[in-house]
C-alpha cells in the first residue's frame, strides 16, 4: 500500500525527503565552534565595551521581561543562583541596573533596569545587530529563512533534551500492562474520547499491551520517570495495509511528561523502527482535539490524507495522515478497499492517535 502522486509532491514540499549526509554529533560541533569564535564569545566579552555575555544576557532579558529576581533570572539563563547574582550585582556596580523591593514577597528583591542599563542595552543591540546583518547580506532570502528555521530548531530541540533528563523510553514488559491501560483511560477521559464513540480506549488490548505488541513488526514502548511509567506509544502493521505499513498507535501521555519533547522522541523512534522492519510507510489516525499531536506530525513531516487506508475499524478518527519512508512508496495509490470506509464528521476540538 502506497500514497499517490500527489503526496509525492506534498512531501516534497514539506521536506520529509531523506537526508543526503549522515549527521554526526561533531559535524554540529565542528559549527556551533566556528559560530562561538565568529560571535567573539570566547573572549567572554558580548562587545568591544566589556559586558560579559552573562551580563548582556542578563540585560535583555531585563530589557524584554521587565524586573526579575535572582533565582528568576538564574533560571531564563541556565546558570546557577550563585552565577546570575555575580552579573547582576556587576551591573548595579556599572549602574545599568538597581535592586528594588518586590511588592508581591516583601524578603524578595527585583532587578530592574536603570536609565542607563536601557541605554546601554540599545547599544548592545546595535552592535550584535550590525554583526548579525554583515553575514545576512550575504545570504539569499530563502538561506536566511534557512539559518533561522534551523537555528530555532536545534535550541528547541536542546531544551527538549535538557526537559528529559530524568525521563527513559524503553520497550515495554508484561509487567508495564497495567499502567499502561490505567494512562490510555485517564487520558482518555481527559479528552472526552469515549469507547461509546469508538475511540481506541474501548479496544480488548488495553488491558495487555505487552501481548498485543508481541509480534513480527509491532513494538509497544513506554515513558518512564522514577520508576513510574507515565506514557507510552507503538507501531504494529496496518491491518489491511499489505504488510508494508506500520500504523502509530495508541500514544498517550500524563501531564507530567507533556511538554518535554518525549512524543516526537517516541515517533521518531517508532519510525526508525519502522525503517529497520521493512515498512515503506508510516500512517496514523487522530482525531482535532488532539491539537498538539496533530501539530507535531504536520512538523514532522506527516501528509494529510482526504480518506482513510487500511480497516483497523477507528472510523471515528478523522485526522488521517501518512509518512512515507522509502521512495518507492511516493508512487502507488493505496488500494480501493479503503475507499469504501465510512467517514466521520470532524470531532471537535488534543496528543495521541487513536488507534
Amino acid at each position: 500500500m502506497k500514497v499517490t502522486e500527489e503526496d509525492c509532491r506534498c512531501a516534497a514540499k514539506a521536506g520529509c525527503d531523506a537526508p543526503l549526509e549522515v549527521i554526526t554529533p561533531r559535524r554540529i560541533r565542528k559549527v556551533s565552534r566556528k559560530l562561538a569564535r565568529e560571535w567573539k564569545m570566547l573572549s567572554n566579552c558580548a562587545e568591544p565595551h566589556g559586558l560579559t555575555i552573562s551580563e548582556a544576557h542578563a540585560l535583555i532579558e531585563l530589557e524584554e521581561r521587565g524586573p526579575l529576581a535572582v533565582q528568576a533570572m538564574a533560571d531564563l539563563l541556565l546558570v546557577d543562583k550563585s552565577n546570575a547574582s555575580r552579573a547582576l550585582q556587576s551591573l548595579a556596580g556599572q549602574g545599568f541596573v538597581q535592586f528594588e523591593q518586590s511588592s508581591t514577597d516583601g524578603r524578595a528583591k527585583l532587578a530592574v533596569l536603570t536609565d542607563a542599563g536601557h541605554k546601554r542595552v540599545g547599544q548592545l543591540h546595535d552592535h550584535i545587530d550590525a554583526q548579525v546583518t554583515g553575514g545576512l547580506t550575504l545570504l539569499a532570502a530563502h538561506e536566511q529563512q534557512k539559518v533561522l528555521d534551523g537555528l530555532a530548531t536545534y535550541a528547541r530541540a536542546l531544551r527538549y533534551s535538557r526537559l528529559q533528563e530524568g525521563f527513559s523510553l524503553r520497550p515495554a514488559t508484561p509487567q508495564d500492562n497495567e499502567a499502561i491501560a490505567e494512562i490510555i483511560r485517564s487520558v482518555s477521559e481527559e479528552y472526552g474520547l469515549t469507547a461509546e464513540a469508538g475511540y481506541a480506549v474501548g479496544d480488548a488490548s488495553v488491558d495487555n499491551m505487552y501481548a498485543a505488541y508481541d509480534c513480527n513488526g509491532a513494538q509497544y514502548w513506554v515513558v518512564e520517570h522514577k520508576g513510574r511509567v507515565v506514557g507510552g506509544g507503538g507501531i504494529a502493521p496496518l491491518a489491511g495495509g499489505g504488510g508494508t505499513v506500520g500504523e502509530l498507535q495508541k500514544m498517550y501521555f500524563m501531564p507530567e511528561c507533556r511538554g518535554r519533547g518525549l512524543g516526537r522522541r517516541l515517533v521518531l523512534g517508532a519510525m526508525e523502527y519502522a525503517r529497520s522492519y521493512g515498512y515503506t510507510t508510516c500512517y496514523l489516525e487522530t482525531t482535532g482535539v488532539l491539537k498538539e499531536a496533530i501539530a507535531l506530525y504536520e512538523k514532522l513531516g506527516f501528509i494529510r490524507l482526504e480518506k482513510p487506508l487500511g480497516s483497523n475499524g477507528h472510523c471515528v478518527c478523522e485526522a488521517r495522515y501518512v509518512y512515507p519512508l522509502t521512495d518507492a512508496a511516493l508512487h502507488v495509490a493505496p488500494p480501493d478497499a479503503s475507499e469504501d470506509l465510512p467517514q466521520q464528521a470532524p470531532v471537535a476540538g488534543t496528543g495521541c492517535c487513536c488507534s
